[in-house]
């Protein structure tokens, strides 16, 4: 309890987006038996610290020379990619109708606020259910932060919503947020306490897309669990993708460079467990094993 509170203290007294996790320990606390909290420490305190760091450290993406001259470049590149046109543009144009929400608006929008529920939900449940697996999802998870915060440094980006008008469109068409007006017609109070919650570190951190690495890391983790559970964690990745293009917040470059950083991320981090766990459990195993005392011998 006294962690749960003291997470919730911090988060309030300095970022907001943290508050969620002071939330998921007091649940923690009030399911989690008793004889697991240790496991669930050690599991997902390295978790959550991976989290912090990576949310503390890209906020600064922005603060650099590189983020007045590279802001802009993926959106060219995507121009030059898809002959002239933005697919974010593209799809609002033939989908989009600011006055007459449509039933995909919405479920679009709550594929993309699942991101801040859904893969929080299977790190508990592999290590609840599977630890080895849990631990290369982890592994996984840390390797492809790692990569997305250099990238966030060495390219940052504006996402769709946030390009000038010259970017979008020769004809000064821009890309909407359509979050904002879906959310709005929902509450627009609750997603507004919502959002101060939740958070937006760095919004011109947006390349590679880090909703979609995670998401992607979903299908990874399931696999091999049943044809089922992969089938629907490869839909959830494929609405997440559309999702992400169709409401203006990553390009279709972003999406792919986060399914790709997973891809790599998963293979290198099991390579690494592969190599690296024989050894520590041996010298775990080492360590249990009481000596033998030698035996004297018979005068």
């Amino acid at each position: 309890m006294a962690l749960a509170v003291s997470l919730i203290t911090v988060s309030l007294l300095t970022n907001r987006q943290f508050l969620g996790w002071g939330l998921l320990a007091v649940f923690a606390i009030l399911v989690i038996p008793v004889g697991r909290i240790r496991s669930l420490l050690l599991a997902f305190v390295p978790c959550t610290t991976v989290w912090f760091v990576f949310t503390f450290l890209r906020s600064f993406a922005d603060e650099t020379f590189l983020a007045t001259i590279l802001n802009t470049k993926v959106a060219m590149a995507e121009r030059w990619i898809f002959n002239g046109e933005l697919p974010s543009i593209s799809l609002q144009a033939s989908w989009y109708d600011p006055y007459n929400l449509r039933w995909y608006d919405y479920f679009l929008v709550f594929v993309h606020w699942s991101y801040f529920a859904a893969p929080h939900a299977v790190a508990v449940w592999l290590w609840w259910r599977h630890p080895a697996r849990f631990r290369h999802y982890l592994a996984s998870m840390t390797l492809l932060l790692t990569i997305g915060l250099a990238i966030y440094f060495l390219i940052p980006s504006n996402p769709p919503w946030m390009a000038p008008e010259s970017v979008n469109s020769p004809a000064a068409a821009t890309t909407m947020r359509v979050m904002e007006p879906v959310a709005k017609s929902l509450g627009g109070g609750l997603y507004e306490a919502g959002y101060r919650i939740v958070g937006e570190s760095n919004p011109i951190a947006a390349m590679p897309s880090i909703h979609m690495a995670i998401t992607f890391l979903i299908p990874w983790a399931v696999r091999g669990r049943g044809r089922i559970w992969t089938a629907l964690a490869l839909f959830y990745s494929f609405c997440m993708g559309l999702a992400l293009v169709y409401l203006g917040e990553h390009y279709v470059i972003d999406v792919v460079a986060g399914c790709l950083i997973t891809s790599y991320s998963w293979y290198a981090a099991g390579a690494w467990l592969k190599r690296f766990t024989p050894s520590v459990v041996s010298r775990r195993a080492a360590g249990a094993i009481p000596a033998t005392p030698a035996r004297s011998s018979p005068a």
